[in-house]
């Protein structure tokens, strides 16, 4: 699929599949890596998840594994992240410069219940730093999902609904649509370990329903224009404190990546990640 068939189906249909992005052979590896990862820093994820719902904030289902920034990892996985199959869709839809702004592990285990219908940041009205309805319509940040394992309806595959993308409002804010219940256009996202589903950050989508005996296995990476204001991600930063810690808002926080590592990633992908270098 090449870079202007990416563009138009994320423009008409608000998102697609690029298949094979991480090689057949290599899924394997990466997907025990972040199994591990997870398993590391599951205290502090679980941790997290309980201070943010004691302040009122809503997150998605209970069994969802997470690990945020996977710093440990970028040097092995970050030839995937700056795969040409997803920098040139990207840029040609945010402009040049384009950066990472969050990459996160996502292990849905089984049993795990059905989220609610939301988009990703800035979009997503319940986290403090969002964009305010009614948004414009225009491409401001992209969402992908790096399948490490087998997703469909079995596995718990993404649930989204096409063409939501164009709307200006999503359930996580109030537009008087349920964001608990089942959507009349909604589908599950179907694919192979080492697809990567590429979408619009305003496609409204749900953590799904996973009945099947597996964890289903995935990290999420999304990709910002540089004008987009990171600085709220980033702990101790004065746009953070302000608009954040300051009104005791929903936050994500990415951690900040040691030189060493940052020199270790591949030269195409150092410019997605050059906001997050450690400056002590």
């Amino acid at each position: 699929m090449d870079v202007d068939e990416i563009v138009r189906r994320v423009g008409m249909d608000g998102w697609c599949i690029i298949p094979g992005v991480i090689p057949a052979d290599e899924v394997a590896g990466v997907r025990e890596m972040v199994i591990e990862e997870e398993a590391r820093t599951r205290k502090e994820h679980e941790a997290h998840v309980r201070e943010t719902r004691a302040r009122g904030h809503r997150l998605s289902g209970q069994g969802i594994g997470s690990a945020t920034g996977l710093v440990s990892l970028l040097p092995d996985i970050s030839k995937y992240l700056a795969s040409e199959q997803l920098l040139g869709p990207a840029e040609a839809m945010l402009g040049q410069h384009v950066r990472i702004s969050t990459v996160t592990a996502l292990i849905n285990n089984p049993g795990v219940q059905r989220g609610y219908w939301h988009s990703d940041w800035p979009f997503n009205q319940t986290v403090a730093s969002h964009v305010p309805a009614p948004y414009p319509d225009a491409v401001m940040h992209l969402s992908s999902i790096f399948m490490l394992s087998e997703f469909s309806k079995e596995a718990g595959g993404t649930l989204i609904v096409p063409g939501s993308h164009r709307w200006p409002d999503n359930p996580s804010g109030d537009n008087g649509v349920d964001a608990d219940a089942p959507y009349p256009s909604e589908m599950t996202v179907v694919g192979g370990p080492g697809d990567t589903v590429f979408y619009d950050s305003r496609l409204w989508h749900s953590v799904a329903e996973n009945p099947g005996t597996t964890a289903r296995v995935a990290i999420s990476v999304r990709y910002a224009p540089w004008w987009l204001n990171l600085n709220v991600q980033r702990e101790g930063h004065p746009d953070r404190e302000g608009i954040v810690v300051e009104t005791n808002g929903k936050d994500h926080v990415n951690p900040t990546v040691p030189r060493e590592t940052y020199e270790a990633l591949p030269e195409r992908a150092r410019p997605l990640f050059r906001h997050w270098l450690d400056q002590s």
